[in-house]
């Protein structure tokens, strides 16, 4: 199997990450409007919302701080997923070094050096007040992904030079 161009690997990828954007962002417009219109039940400090045709239910802590905490995490998540399938996007393309993949590592790396690791500070200090460091793998695995996907750009980036350098001898 290919990876790259139309009907290949980059085809595949790009439609099961832009799926699950699309489904993580139909599950936090439910989670947030449920609290909203208050379409939750709420047992011993925990909240339980029915999620309709499968049968069973998101349940949490019933505290503002830990609604939010999930809240900006999806959408995070939402982001992630929608970001990574432009890439696989572009790169569905017949010219893999082309500028619209650039653009979307470029963003990619953002996403991963900037905002997730921010997130991640607001979230565990800000918000949870939390002052253990049980859960900095997830940060560790962000800033991994951010620095992987530096290296793409800029590969990238030589890339789409090389190939109009050999466009314009041609």
């Amino acid at each position: 199997m290919s990876m790259f161009g139309p009907k290949y690997l980059s085809h595949i990828l790009f439609y099961l990450f832009r799926g699950l954007s699309i489904f993580g962002l139909l599950s936090v417009i439910y989670y947030d409007v449920s609290f909203l219109i208050e379409n939750f039940r709420h047992e011993n400090d925990r909240y339980l919302i029915d999620i309709p045709l499968i049968g069973t239910f998101m349940k949490g802590e019933f505290q503002f701080n830990v609604i939010l905490t999930v809240s900006l995490t999806l959408i995070f998540i939402i982001i992630f997923f929608f970001v990574l399938s432009n890439i696989f996007k572009a790169l569905k393309e017949d010219v893999v070094f082309n500028h619209k993949t650039i653009k979307n590592l470029h963003y990619f790396t953002v996403l991963n050096l900037g905002v997730g690791p921010a997130l991640y500070l607001l979230v565990h200090y800000v918000i949870m007040q939390k002052e253990n460091y049980r859960d900095i793998h997830n940060l560790i695995l962000l800033i991994l992904f951010g620095v992987v996907a530096l290296f793409l750009t800029t590969t990238f980036k030589k890339g789409v030079h090389v190939q109009n350098e050999n466009d314009l001898t041609i």
